[in-house]
């Protein structure tokens, strides 16, 4: 597959999604919640299902988990603890492997694909979890509360009544007040929206499990190069490695690239090539014959700018990858769903309770976060523009300095940028010591960078440091605003969810 056909892998879907006027006619119950993908969004379901909320789950497959792990931190995991959505000993159970300490590592300084020099730290996506049992645990706690499931059903499109909203499974109409849409990057709902537009920018990811006498399953990698850019690719690749629960010399290997939608960057089975020839280099192996494969693995990851995205439908959410709320350089999946679980599950329960289900009130919860925003400035420092032509270790160095800066800065600097997260601190303190530190570099961070999206992203950095003022009063207010009933439902919902687009978008919810 090309970049270019990203966008464009399924039928059109200009009226997958409609408003019409007035009540709808359909039979049957009305469900409070009617969740659209259920891998991920069984999740949220079993969360909002042991809150009371009345639930179904429509997935068009067998409602079942991955073999491949997920990792995350144990802390994340905790995520579904605090909302309900699975138990303590669910998480215990689901948990299958856990591992440190974690490495960050570049080519060209000592550390590239050895241990010398690496910046080391702990609990970051340290856990590797299974995704069928994490599924499972969800739909039992999900059904023994009372959800439906409708698996193997395909949903063929969405009406929008004044009363509800009808989906149409397999021919037959299901009503629900409110349709989450946990349908993914490719969810007919986004690309409606979207307009087919081509992203702005994509993530590839290819790799493989397998297994090698020669693995070193003693510690992580979270990111690593062993390569300067490419010559023939024009981009960057960078790597990443987890010990696999499967076996002591099983051992997860990602390559990863960001890059434009062009149709001249690379194909998903050209980058495999490249993953075949470089993996023995940067995992000490003499030959890739030297590792048994058991899984091969790849994946596209499209972001847009306009992001998170806002519905323009009443009664229609979009969650997780759909929504576009994950980080421009992070991989989306689990980790996006369980960074927001808490806000988005607390936001859909307070908006049926306040009955706040139209198109304007929907759209304060996914509102625009600077702290996500501003991430598009290190994705395009991350990649080659077509055409353009920076120096070979251009992207090397400036990790380099980067994390070496971030390092002696701190934990509270450097974790949460390892965590996908900006915060105006944080990135304030990297700027300034970078220009301290390394003067000469900045000219030509400027120069590739360019002048138009610098200054966009200071716009950004602006409103990320306004936003980061305003989060400790928005989190009083959040709390003091919920049960003032001097303040109508409406408004009381509407002030919550500004008070968290600015925690969120600052990103303190990360960092207190």
């Amino acid at each position: 597959m090309r970049r270019g056909d990203a966008t464009a892998t399924a039928t059109a879907t200009a009226a997958f999604a409609k408003r019409r006027e007035g009540a709808s006619d359909a039979r049957g119950e009305t469900y409070d919640v009617a969740v659209a993908g259920g891998t991920l969004g069984v999740l949220v379901a079993a969360a909002l299902q042991r809150r009371g909320a009345r639930v179904v789950v429509v997935e068009r497959g067998e409602l079942r988990g991955r073999e491949q792990e997920w990792n995350v931190s144990r802390e994340e995991l905790e995520r579904l603890v605090r909302v309900g959505a699975i138990t303590t000993e669910d998480a215990d159970a689901c948990t299958r492997i856990e591992f440190n300490p974690i490495r960050c590592g570049f080519h060209g300084g000592g550390n590239g694909n050895g241990n010398a020099g690496d910046l080391v730290t702990r609990d970051i996506l340290n856990t590797g979890v299974s995704p069928a049992a994490l599924v499972e645990a969800c739909r039992k706690r999900f059904e023994e509360a009372g959800g439906a499931v409708l698996e193997r059903a395909s949903l063929r499109g969405v009406e929008v009544y004044d009363d509800c909203a009808v989906l149409d499974v397999d021919g037959v109409p299901v009503r629900a007040r409110l349709v989450l849409d946990c349908m993914g990057f490719q969810s007919p709902i986004v690309r409606q929206i979207r307009d087919d537009r081509k992203p702005d920018g994509v993530c590839v990811v290819v790799g493989s499990c397998a297994e090698a006498d020669a693995f070193d399953n003693s510690s992580a990698d979270l990111i690593r190069t062993v390569t300067d850019i490419e010559e023939d690719y024009r981009g960057q690749y960078f790597w990443e490695a987890f010990p696999a629960s499967t076996g002591p010399r099983d051992r997860t290997t990602y390559m990863f690239t960001y890059m434009d939608a062009d149709e001249s960057r690379p194909s998903i089975a050209s980058m495999l090539d490249d993953y075949w020839d470089l993996m023995p280099l940067y995992q000490g192996l003499d030959s890739i014959e030297d590792a048994k494969l058991k899984r091969v693995l790849f994946g596209l990851f499209p972001t847009y700018r306009d992001s998170p995205l806002k519905t323009e439908f009443d009664r229609v959410l979009a969650i997780g990858d759909a929504s576009g709320i994950q980080s421009p350089l992070s991989f989306g999946g689990l980790a996006a769903i369980l960074r927001h679980i808490s806000r988005i599950t607390g936001a859909c329960e307070e908006a049926l309770d306040a009955d706040c289900l139209d198109r304007e009130a929907l759209r304060t919860v996914n509102a625009y976060q600077p702290a996500l925003s501003a991430a598009w400035l290190f994705q395009k420092c991350m990649s080659v523009e077509v055409g353009s032509r920076p120096k070979r270790d251009f992207i090397n160095r400036l990790m380099r300095i980067n994390f070496n800066v971030m390092s002696r800065l701190g934990e509270d600097v450097l974790r949460p940028f390892l965590q996908d997260v900006v915060t105006f601190k944080g990135l304030g303190k990297t700027l300034v010591s970078m220009t301290l530190t390394e003067p000469l570099f900045v000219p030509e961070i400027l120069m590739n960078a360019g002048v138009g999206p610098i200054l966009d992203w200071f716009k950004h950095f602006a409103a990320l440091g306004a936003y980061d003022f305003l989060a400790s009063p928005a989190a009083a207010l959040a709390d003091t605003v919920k049960d003032f009933s001097a303040v109508s439902p409406r408004r009381r919902f509407i002030i919550r969810r500004q008070c968290e687009a600015i925690i969120y978008g600052a990103g303190r919810d990360v960092i207190p």
